[in-house]
């Protein structure tokens, strides 16, 4: 299979998924609560039951993980694998704020190969291939070259969040910054790929919130990592730039931090 063709085929997806969310958008949703309580609406179950008949009917054999549904073909014998987020962002968009994105990732043996972040009411696709580059509707992209913690742009999904499991190390952070915004989950990733924000951190991340972002980040140039400074996909996720990675990753280090 040709990286191209499937890049392709994860950004129409992707888009597909996404706009099928817009009829749900600032209408009277019914919310109902996972094991976890976190929100799940009929518009999540809905785009990733798309997602799932989609992928099925072009390529049977693959492997699906999705965060409504079980997996499909587990990965023991199976070489690609989609991992898909129909809504990342369920209470941003709940609420009505634009900011909520699908997320698509193929994984080949089991490390990210195609990443897609799609956000339908703004009509951003940022998505990469390995190897092929990285993508802002179709225009390549890269990260920023700010070297600065005094004039980084700072991205956090829920600071609250962050400051109640690394207290000493958000704390100093987010001092040391120029910016710090929020209303991120995927589309803060985005803008960093895009070279619109510096850094983006999350403390915590499932599966399909974090496999498409490691071929974005890295095909921008970017670095990504947990924050323990761990290249694979883990349980937190940390991606800047070069230059300020290493600062970030350094601070969260030299703190004790509490989970």
């Amino acid at each position: 299979m040709r990286k191209e063709s499937l890049l392709q085929f994860a950004q129409d997806i992707a888009k597909q998924a996404g706009d099928s969310t817009k009829s749900f958008f600032k209408t009277d949703l019914h919310i109902s609560r996972k094991s976890d309580e976190s929100p799940v609406t009929e518009a999540d179950i809905h785009a990733e039951k798309l997602l799932r008949e989609l992928i099925s009917e072009h390529y049977p054999d693959h492997g699906i993980i999705g965060e409504e549904f079980e997996e499909k073909n587990p990965t023991d014998g199976c070489l690609f694998q989609w991992v898909v987020d129909p809504i990342d962002g369920t209470k941003s968009f709940i609420h009505g704020i634009p900011l909520y994105t699908t997320l698509i990732a193929l994984l080949y043996d089991g490390k990210p190969s195609i990443g897609v972040i799609y956000n339908p009411i703004l009509n951003e696709l940022t998505s990469a291939c390995v190897g092929v580059g990285a993508f802002y509707n179709q225009r390549r992209i890269a990260v920023s070259e700010e070297a600065s913690l005094s004039k980084a742009w700072l991205q956090v999904t829920d600071p609250t969040d962050l400051l109640r499991r690394y207290p000493d190390s958000g704390a100093e952070l987010i001092s040391s910054v120029g910016f710090t915004r929020t209303w991120a989950d995927g589309h803060g990733y985005a803008l960093l790929a895009r070279g619109e924000a510096d850094i983006m951190i999350d403390p915590i991340v499932n599966l399909w919130d974090v496999a498409c972002l490691h071929p974005i980040i890295t095909e921008a140039g970017g670095r990504i990592t947990d924050l323990s400074g761990n290249p694979g996909l883990g349980t937190s996720a940390l991606a800047a730039n070069p230059a300020l990675h290493g600062k970030v990753l350094e601070l969260f280090n030299k703190n004790e931090y509490y989970v």
